[in-house]
């Protein structure tokens, strides 16, 4: 019996080495002699945006085996391939040109024998003429001519614009550029040409990896030089046969901005009466707003001219007579809706006259026969011929002057 059993197990022992050499032989197909390599994949990649082409970067890794890698994109039907020196820490490559689009890249790194790394993926985007047709260009609020520079006045900067660049073109002929930094809100361009343009395109980074910037399609602009006339600089110049001032309500309340006072003459004038001062500055003229001092005893009767010239000069004759020395700017005439104030016998100004004479009665600057308001004057004379109310002692109360024009320096 005892024999038996021994036979018996010894038989499992043989049948059982028999089972283990035909299982070794339906896997040994399967089996890699020596296990599968696998290069040091590409560490930490990043994307750089830019215009029809991307860089990608990455750490080189440890591995000493890696000599190249690829880097595929478009579902591994495009593809590059690139050295990785063993002396570098960081790889890069530069893909150009590439279609704007946003891509997702695989980068493989391969060894000497060709046993490639597992796949390392990284999404960037490519810009191209899309975007740049879809940038626009910083506002540009206002100008300024001080009678040589110009002066640009910008709005705020959208959040990837990094600059604008400008280009104009001196009194010289000169074409000149200039780059403005974003945080700036106004640029002064020294001896500008008015006969020409001022050009400005907003430089753009649509990221902040970007490794190119954009330029907004340019906006192209004629300065039109005419400004406010600044009246800090106005002081009186009386001149021999120019009419007196009360001493209560001098020349000068003509022109502090305040439309409440009023500069008033001796009562009463004889006409034509005239009055001067000097600006300070040189200018052409181009439009004026006089404001008649706000009481039915003078706008639209007899404080008001109804009649009057304007004359300027660069070096007025001190004697005070209006010889050559003087130019005259324009004769205007002040037109009540109502007329009541030619009227016979005269009549109140109605609401409509009121609210004229309150917002101020604006008059242009227009060359004729004898006006030449394109000439560079400095000095002004005031002449009245005519007032309102003519059958009543005539007297000037005014409330506020101002000319915008072009500054000449």
């Amino acid at each position: 019996m005892k024999n038996s059993i021994l036979f018996i197990f010894l038989l499992g022992i043989v049948l059982g080495f028999a089972s283990c050499d035909s299982q070794t032989d339906i896997y040994e197909e399967y089996v890699v002699p020596n296990g599968l390599i696998y290069p040091g994949p590409a560490q930490e990649p990043i994307t750089y945006p830019g215009d029809k082409r991307v860089k990608i970067a990455w750490l080189r890794g440890t591995d000493p085996r890696v000599e190249k890698a690829r880097i595929f994109w478009n579902n591994y039907t495009d593809s590059v391939e690139l050295p990785v020196p063993a002396n570098q820490d960081t790889v890069s490559y530069i893909i150009s040109p590439i279609a704007e689009n946003t891509y997702s890249f695989m980068i493989h790194t391969y060894d000497e024998d060709g046993n490639k790394s597992i796949p390392i993926e990284v999404s960037g985007t490519v810009y191209g003429d899309k975007y740049r047709n879809l940038l626009t260009n910083r506002l540009l609020k206002s100008t300024y001519y001080d009678g040589r520079d110009l002066k640009l006045n910008w709005g705020d900067p959208i959040k990837t614009e990094v600059g604008i660049l400008v280009s104009w073109k001196d009194v010289n002929g000169n074409l000149k550029t200039t780059e403005v930094d974003p945080e700036e809100t106004e640029t002064w361009l020294p001896y500008f040409d008015l006969k020409t343009p001022v050009t400005y395109s907003s430089t753009h980074l649509p990221d902040s990896l970007a490794i190119d910037v954009f330029q907004a399609n340019a906006n192209q602009r004629m300065v039109d030089p005419v400004t406010f006339i600044p009246k800090t600089t106005w002081v009186a110049k009386p001149l021999p046969g120019d009419m007196g001032m009360n001493g209560s309500f001098p020349l000068p309340l003509l022109w502090d901005g305040n439309t409440n006072n009023f500069m008033h003459s001796v009562d009463p004038i004889s006409l034509p009466g005239t009055f001067t001062w000097d600006m300070g500055i040189k200018a052409k003229l181009s439009r004026m707003t006089i404001w008649p001092r706000k009481n039915n005893d003078d706008r639209w009767t007899r404080g008001q001219p109804r009649v009057f010239e304007i004359y300027g000069s660069l070096d007025p004759n001190p004697n005070g007579s209006l010889d050559d020395s003087w130019t005259l700017l324009g004769k205007f005439v002040c037109v009540q809706p109502s007329g009541n104030g030619i009227a016979t016998p005269w009549q109140p100004p109605t609401g409509e006259d009121i609210a004229l004479s309150d917002r101020g009665i604006e008059f242009e600057f227009v060359a004729n026969g004898l006006a030449k308001p394109e000439t560079t004057v400095r000095y002004i004379r005031f002449r009245s011929l005519e007032h309102f109310n003519p059958t009543a002692n005539p007297r000037i109360l005014l409330a506020e002057i101002s000319f915008w024009g072009t500054l000449v320096r």
